[in-house]
């Protein structure tokens, strides 16, 4: 089974910057690196968009994972809103009745169950990296960095490591 990991943003494009000056693109790096140490473990052959700080951009990281042949496709990123109240995971995916729906369905309930945090749902959402893939693709928004709380808990590494093992837990669950 090939796995795409996603790490979000890189380079000069840190994403979302939390209020304690955590970037998502350092963030997404770690938890995608430590996710798929899990899923080589478990036998599972996995390749990344990048390993480093580093700008790609949306359609090449697309065409990285269908010229690999991914099996899935899993882009990892923190969320951020103007209100700092937003707090939650939630994951999206391109078309409604779909393998991929499914797929984000799965891994964003193991992620929540492992990182305790408010389960805001799945989403069809029109994102390049989802409709230009050809497998299956999901992408899964951790936490909040404008959350006090949560962009707290994005600057730890036992958080980040459960993040990692709530994706791997899911993406196992559902290729198994």
């Amino acid at each position: 089974m090939r796995i795409f990991l996603d790490p979000g943003h890189g380079g000069t494009n840190p994403g979302a910057i939390g209020i304690n000056g955590l970037k998502e693109s350092e963030v997404t790096l770690d938890v995608a690196l430590r996710t798929g140490r899990l899923l080589q473990a478990e036998g599972y052959t996995v390749n990344f968009s990048r390993t480093s700080e580093v700008n790609i951009s949306l359609a090449e990281r697309a065409r990285l994972a269908n010229e690999w042949g991914a099996d899935y496709f899993v882009s990892i990123h923190c969320n951020s809103n103007v209100n700092p109240i937003y707090k939650g995971t939630e994951t999206f995916f391109y078309r409604e009745g779909t393998v991929a729906e499914d797929f984000a369905l799965v891994v964003n309930t193991a992620l929540v169950n492992e990182i305790d945090t408010k389960d805001l749902g799945i989403f069809s959402a029109n994102f390049a990296v989802l409709r230009l893939t050809r497998m299956p693709a999901i992408l899964v928004e951790l936490a909040f960095l404008s959350n006090p709380e949560e962009t707290a808990l994005l600057a730890t590494d036992s958080f980040r490591q459960k993040c990692a093992i709530g994706i791997s837990r899911g993406i196992i669950d559902f290729t198994s």
